[in-house]
């Protein structure tokens, strides 16, 4: 899983990719953009477990569409990276025997960056692997600032972070057990910071009593208040059916979605 760019005046014809990152046997990343800026955050896979011992957390950005590249202190960074030790480094989980899942990346309001992500001590499911932490790491100007905020009990539950207008930072995700407890998932939760992620409070349960384990939480691209957070469901041990579902900015309501639709336009179901 290496890591490539590319561009395109149009979104029709590409240039040929070029490489990014290159580490052992390779990563994850994830990638926001402001104005002409263009940031990724990424792990990468030691050898001889790869994905399963994913760890560290690198971070560069360009604002000439991938011409050159730079750290998050604006130093040019020379790519592709192709060793664990680079300039890029946010903080070495590696040595620390964590793993690191990505979730979100997104800007403060003075446009510095904040990467949401999970640790783990291991990647295979259960208790023995927990603690289960999300951190952000916050860039302040001159350093990284890493803060753990809470915990759930599986890698692979999956939220976004929203940085909004009036200083709050927000979290939707699942991390309260669900009915398939150490699966992908649980119950959807909000969580709201007013000091920059420094402290968070509990806001809302989304979702409660349910059959069937909630995921990755997705903030729509440009969020409108009352679309604020589209997930999915389903039985982590078992095929069963789906259904997509969403909420508003300030949680006060969830709907699910039609799973058949007979017409052009379906109204969606309010659940809570």
């Amino acid at each position: 899983r290496s890591l490539y760019w590319m561009t395109s005046r149009d979104g029709l014809a590409w240039s040929e990719p070029q490489l990014l990152a290159r580490v052992e046997l390779g990563h994850y990343q994830i990638v926001q953009q402001t104005g002409r800026r263009v940031a990724t955050a990424f792990n990468f896979h030691p050898a001889p477990l790869g994905l399963n011992a994913r760890t560290n957390l690198y971070y560069l950005e360009t604002t000439d569409m991938g011409r050159t590249w730079k750290t998050v202190d604006g130093r040019p960074a020379l790519v592709p990276v192709t060793r664990p030790e680079h300039p890029a480094l946010v903080h070495d989980y590696r040595s620390e025997g964590l793993l690191v899942y990505l979730k979100t990346l997104e800007f403060d309001r003075a446009g510095r960056p904040v990467i949401l992500f999970l640790t783990s001590r291991g990647f295979e499911p259960g208790p023995k692997n927990d603690p289960r932490v999300w951190r952000i790491a916050h860039w302040t100007g001159d350093k990284w600032e890493i803060r753990e905020l809470f915990t759930s009990d599986h890698n692979y539950d999956f939220g976004s972070l929203y940085i909004e207008d009036g200083g709050v930072w927000r979290i939707i995700a699942p991390t309260d057990p669900g009915p398939q407890p150490y699966c992908t998932g649980g119950e959807m939760a909000m969580w709201i910071s007013r000091d920059e992620g420094k402290t968070w409070q509990r806001a809302r349960s989304l979702t409660r009593y349910s059959s069937r384990n909630h995921t990755y939480a997705r903030k729509p691209v440009n969020a409108q208040p009352d679309f604020y957070a589209l997930w999915a469901d389903g039985d982590a041990k078992k095929f069963s059916d789906s259904a997509l579902y969403f909420t508003n900015r300030e949680g006060a309501a969830v709907w699910r979605l039609p799973q058949r639709m007979t017409s052009e336009f379906a109204k969606p179901e309010r659940v809570r």
